[in-house]
């Protein structure tokens, strides 16, 4: 049997039940990994801030190990509190986000690099916007009330009517090199999508940890559900989809596990790593 050395798992749809809430199953998994050796990695579109909890359910930083946010933005180092890596739009890279946000009639949200408690926002009203203040707990500012905008971005979620977020989508990716990412938590009536820059990817992240520590992809196990977590997938010697995944995410994968609601995380590290 492979000996894998490093376990990167997504978070929404995968690691976790609900918003926060981890299986015990899981956790004693995940435990058990951890105290044999195995790196555990968490890799999620989440920012840092709505990751904390599940920081400390699963004792990162006991481990020492690093986490990826922003779908990749962020690699960050949970013991000593600080920023290994990370990748943002430039300032006016942004300006140009908002001003077709405005053309196309779509909702933008923007995660500020400055300031990790705020968000950028173009509309108060909008569904998203108000899903994203009750989940992320953030301050956010109106762009357009704000005056000399000199501040970067790691992501942005988009969220509209689906013909204007595609042609919003349809510009921004003519004239930014850009990773796009399907986005399904907020409402299924409209499309929503999170955009990070080029480099900004949850592969890209993962051979960045790996190379650190000499581990090779082949030695990697990947887990995830979503259309961010395909390239990981791919990248990693064993990807595995959740039973919950979308059908593109299996369809790449080399294994299906069980459904996030059920421990699949904890029955796939029993199936491919642990000893019953």
């Amino acid at each position: 049997m492979q000996k894998y050395k490093l376990i990167a798992l997504d978070l929404d749809g995968t690691t976790v039940k609900s918003h926060n809430k981890i299986s015990k199953k899981n956790q004693r998994t995940i435990k058990w990994a951890l105290e044999n050796d195995i790196k555990v990695v968490i890799a999620t579109g989440r920012s840092l801030g709505a990751m904390r909890k599940v920081i400390k359910k699963l004792n990162l930083a006991e481990y020492n190990m690093p986490v990826v946010s922003f779908n990749g933005s962020v690699i960050y180092d949970v013991k000593n509190d600080k920023i290994i890596k990370h990748n943002y739009f430039e300032t006016q890279e942004a300006v140009t986000f908002f001003e077709q946000a405005k053309k196309d009639k779509v909702s933008l949200w923007a995660y500020s690099v400055a300031n990790d408690k705020l968000a950028y926002i173009n509309n108060k009203s909008s569904l998203m916007v108000k899903w994203m203040s009750f989940h992320t707990r953030r301050k956010t500012k109106l762009f357009s009330q704000v005056e000399n905008f000199n501040d970067q971005i790691y992501k942005f979620v988009i969220s509209g009517k689906k013909a204007n977020v595609l042609s919003f989508r349809k510009t921004i990716e003519n004239n930014f090199e850009c990773n796009v990412f399907d986005w399904s938590y907020v409402s299924k009536s409209n499309l929503n999508l999170e955009i990070c820059p080029v480099t900004s990817d949850k592969k890209h992240a993962l051979e960045f940890i790996a190379k650190k520590y000499n581990i090779a992809p082949e030695e990697v196990i990947a887990m995830g559900d979503g259309s961010n977590d395909i390239e990981m997938l791919k990248w990693a010697g064993l990807g595995i989809a959740m039973g919950n995944a979308k059908k593109q995410v299996k369809a790449i994968a080399n294994d299906v596990t069980a459904h996030h609601k059920k421990s699949g995380v904890a029955k796939a590290i029993e199936k491919h790593v642990k000893v019953k």
